[in-house]
């Protein structure tokens, strides 16, 4: 989905908001000031706040799965490789994506009960986010006991989003560090 300047100024301030005050805290009026738009501006582009927070949500999914499955781990043949390629850059990735937290999940723990339409595009994001993960996981479906490459692509983001909610918790990003290594050590093949 293509959005306007005006849009992006607006995405960027919400969700530097949201993820430091939470969704409901986080009003139009500082939105807007924060994206140096005005309300009119904020109203023609979105109907309502829970418009931005679709919206926002999908701009944020958008751009983070280019940033972490766009980049050179695509480019090694062996899928194995290609695997553990994907951890490196995702690992190394994982501060500048999720430094500041993941809005998935801070609008999913929040809205989970209370906004059906933002918790419901949450929970499709992360299917999809699964289904894409388990291509790359598949090569290690078969040597882990039975789990499939489903199950080792909700592994991958249980690991991920619990430590990055532990890193910041903690303000240790060693945390994040040791959860990539932890799961690295799970796709390797047992020893001879």
């Amino acid at each position: 989905m293509e959005f306007t300047k005006t849009q992006e100024k607006i995405f960027i301030s919400a969700k530097s908001l949201m993820l430091s005050k939470g969704y409901p805290a986080t009003t139009v009026d500082e939105i807007c000031a924060g994206a140096q738009v005005s309300k009119g501006s904020f109203y023609h582009s979105f109907t309502s706040k829970e418009k931005l927070g679709l919206h926002l949500l999908e701009w944020y999914h958008q751009g983070g799965n280019e940033q972490l499955f766009e980049a050179s781990f695509n480019n090694l043949k062996d899928p194995k490789m290609r695997m553990f390629g994907f951890l490196v850059h995702a690992e190394k990735s994982s501060k500048k994506l999720w430094g500041d937290g993941c809005l998935l999940i801070s609008l999913g723990l929040e809205l989970a009960d209370t906004n059906p339409r933002i918790s419901k595009e949450i929970s499709t994001m992360f299917k999809r986010l699964t289904q894409r993960l388990a291509v790359i996981f598949e090569p290690a479906a078969s040597l882990k006991g039975g789990l499939t490459a489903i199950e080792l692509a909700e592994q991958f983001l249980i690991m991920l989003e619990g430590s990055i909610l532990l890193a910041r918790v903690t303000k240790n990003w060693r945390i994040v560090n040791r959860g990539f290594q932890n799961y690295r050590k799970l796709l390797e093949p047992p020893a001879k």
